[in-house]
């Protein structure tokens, strides 16, 4: 999955690169009553390319390593939150008891999630990284 940043800034080695988020309707708000707003969002990487401030760069991130970050940031919290509500529910036949185990099974999942952050960064595996800098000509004929 390839997407084109801008370098917001470059600390030593590190470069900040800011991606802008695509909307449900597709970047046509005005056609749309839904008032979306799409925070950039700023990634941190390594710049093998030597990108500097203000330089726009193709990055690419590995499409499995994608979908399995959405998995774990959006089915797994649903699916266990589910199940508490589920086993609180069958355990005590209360309706209050059950929401309150789903809201600590849900609590649980974040726990998890942050386990698996943590694993993530300490392995170093490299999951985002540059291509290239895109040249102005390219950005002006891309409409970009």
């Amino acid at each position: 999955m390839n997407q084109i940043g801008y370098v917001k800034e470059v600390k030593g080695t590190k470069a900040y690169v800011m991606f802008k988020r695509m909307s449900e309707c597709g970047d046509k708000c005005a056609s749309c009553s839904g008032h979306c707003e799409a925070p950039p969002l700023i990634l941190d990487m390594d710049n093998t390319l030597l990108a500097e401030t203000g330089d726009t760069v193709e990055v690419i991130m590995e499409d499995n390593t994608f979908f399995k970050f959405t998995f774990f940031a959006y089915v797994v919290p649903l699916i266990l939150m589910l199940l508490g509500i589920s086993i609180g529910y069958i355990l005590t036949y209360n309706e209050l008891t059950s929401a309150f185990t789903g809201l600590a099974f849900l609590g649980v999942s974040y726990g998890i999630l942050r386990i698996v952050n943590n694993n993530h960064k300490k392995n170093k595996k490299e999951t985002v990284s540059m291509v290239r800098i895109v040249p102005n000509e390219e950005l002006a004929r891309l409409g970009l």
